[in-house]
């Protein structure tokens, strides 16, 4: 049975890590913290994100795009959620993640990336792309290859 947040239950837009696409090879996942009401709840938001990613089955490479559009100083602030998922990925996730892609990104991502290295090892890091270009998932997805991994996108 896939995993169903009790938080997002009541309200969708309460957490911000969805799967939007998955294939054969590859599952592709969005998040846009600016658009989540509860972007400060860290404990929801760890529990959130290990349900999700919990169910990439081990076979399958993962992407995250990380749409940085409205990320503002608030976000920034809530710095011990960006420590917390850091180190959920590294120890539990990323054995298999292909690329962190951020899109949209602002001062306070990147200020929140010079934040969070000390807590990502040097694999994990080289997996953020920062990507002044594009601005949409379809971007995403097409310039970097992966509709060649599922014809549906």
């Amino acid at each position: 049975m896939p995993y169903k947040c009790p938080l997002c239950e009541i309200d969708p837009l309460n957490h911000s890590l969805v799967k939007i696409s998955e294939s054969e090879h590859l599952v592709i996942f969005y998040s846009c913290p600016s658009k989540a009401k509860l972007y400060f709840d860290c404990v929801g938001i760890i529990n959130h994100y290990n349900g999700v990613l919990s169910e990439i089955p081990k076979n399958k490479k993962w992407v995250w795009i990380f749409d940085s559009d409205g990320f503002n100083l608030n976000h920034f602030l809530q710095i011990n959620v960006g420590v917390q998922i850091a180190k959920l990925i590294t120890e539990k996730f990323s054995d298999n993640l292909l690329n962190i892609i951020i899109i949209n990104p602002s001062l306070y991502v990147s200020l929140t990336h010079k934040t969070l290295k000390p807590f990502l090892v040097n694999k994990i890091d080289n997996l953020i792309k920062f990507d002044y270009k594009l601005t949409t998932v379809r971007d995403v997805i097409v310039n970097y290859g992966y509709e060649k991994y599922n014809e549906n996108i």
